[in-house]
């Protein structure tokens, strides 16, 4: 022993120690490999099942509202324009007053056809007696045949002029009351196009200004010949009313309205297509209901309007919230729970649109809502107000569970926590 090298047995020792940390090493890595990472729970989404909801389709068409009366107010008498009596904008009554034009110079005609009337009554009044006497005394020396005949002629003519001298005064008067201008209907009028003190009525009637009626109005759109061969045929098989009835439906809603709040009928169409537009005018006829705080109507003659026709019979269809569908290369689609609660894709044919809320739920309705029972940490229910509900043409039935919320967290093929709401038709006020 005392012949061996420290050296040796210094490396013998480091060779050793090197080997542990190794085998060390070797024996935590392994350890390490062994234990794996915990597994994520699966991601909670809202789900729900669709409803069956009776759906109409309809065509949609563009168009504009006219009045149904429209009235040029004209100067029929010459004169001087006196009076403007109502305020341009307003709505007049039938029978209010308008304008006022000079009279004196009709009133001068009236005076002096009334002179004329008065003598050509006193000359009838005379003749007329003379032709009564002659009568009772022809055939006599005093009174020969053709005297009397005479008579009769005399007084026949002065009956005409008389009677010429009354029709004169109704003429005088009738041109006195058109120095008058009253309104002919009910409706607003426009601004006056001629101002006080000008003379109208010199050579022609002068355009004073114009009246429209405002309820009810009509709407005025075109639809393509394809849809006019549409209706035709529903009308020949019986499913239709004819558009002439004016028993068939249209919706209206203008720019500001959201969706088609205005309802209304069809009452006439053109008799022949458009051959350069290949359409054909429709007109409709709507109520114009008035507003407060000014109780003035809503809508106005010219405005700009969308209009939809009911379109076959209504169906029920599968209703889901908007916020479900998604777009791809595929076009519409959602995501639907499939065994296991793994996500899958399912394509859809989308249909009308159902219900799209406001942000202040009208009185009439509470809205379209998604309903969960105690699943808060409170225990309290769940209540969702949803934008907009559409419905499905195909590719959902009211077993499938449709994802709602949670659809950036959901992938095709992988598991969710589902967390199921009911979809809840809307409330009418009152109900309980």
């Amino acid at each position: 022993m005392l012949g061996v090298n420290p050296l040796i047995i210094i490396y013998r020792h480091l060779f050793a120690m090197g080997l542990l940390l190794a085998i060390s090493i070797c024996l935590v890595g392994c350890d390490q490999k062994k234990m794996a990472p915990p597994a994520f729970p699966p991601p909670v989404v809202s789900v729900t099942k669709p409803v069956l909801y009776t759906v109409q389709n309809y065509h949609e068409y563009n168009g504009n509202l006219d009045a149904i009366e429209t009235v040029h107010i004209q100067a029929r008498v010459k004169g001087f324009l006196n009076e403007i009596a109502f305020t341009e904008g307003e709505e007049v009554k039938k029978g209010a007053l308008l304008f006022k034009i000079d009279p004196r110079e009709h009133s001068a005609a009236v005076k002096r056809t009334e002179a004329d009337l008065r003598k050509a009554t006193t000359e009838f009044e005379r003749y007329r007696s003379e032709a009564d006497r002659g009568s009772r005394l022809v055939g006599t020396r005093a009174v020969g045949t053709e005297d009397f005949e005479q008579r009769v002629a005399v007084r026949d003519t002065a009956a005409a002029t008389m009677l010429q001298a009354q029709a004169a005064l109704e003429g005088a008067k009738l041109q006195l009351s058109f120095a008058e201008i009253h309104s002919p209907i009910n409706g607003q009028i426009g601004r006056a196009l001629v101002t006080r003190g000008n003379l109208v009525g010199q050579n022609e009637a002068t355009l004073l200004t114009t009246i429209v009626s405002m309820d009810p109005l009509f709407v005025y759109f075109d639809i393509p010949e394809r849809d006019l061969v549409q209706f035709q045929r529903a009308r020949h098989a019986g499913k239709q009313a004819d558009v002439l009835s004016g028993s068939l439906p249209l919706e209206v809603g203008v720019t500001s309205d959201e969706g088609y709040p205005h309802a209304g009928k069809i009452d006439f169409r053109e008799n022949k297509v458009d051959i350069g537009t290949g359409t054909v005018r429709m007109r409709g006829r709507i109520p114009n209901p008035r507003i407060p705080p000014g109780n003035t109507h809503l809508l106005y003659p010219g405005l700009y309007a969308r209009v939809r026709v009911p379109s076959g019979d209504p169906r029920s269809l599968p209703a889901i919230p908007e916020d479900a569908l998604m777009t791809g290369q595929e076009g519409r689609f959602v995501y639907v729970l499939g065994e296991g609660d793994v996500v899958q894709k399912r394509t859809v044919q989308v249909g009308p649109q159902i219900y799209k809320g406001t942000p202040v739920d009208t009185a009439k309705s509470q809205g379209w809502t998604l309903f969960a029972p105690a699943t808060t940490p409170e225990g309290k229910d769940q209540v969702v107000q949803l934008p907009a509900v559409i419905s499905i043409e195909s590719g959902l039935t009211v077993n499938d569970r449709v994802v709602v919320n949670g659809l950036t967290k959901a992938r095709p093929g992988t598991p969710v926590a589902p967390l199921a709401f009911e979809l809840k038709l809307p409330t009418p006020a009152g109900a309980k």
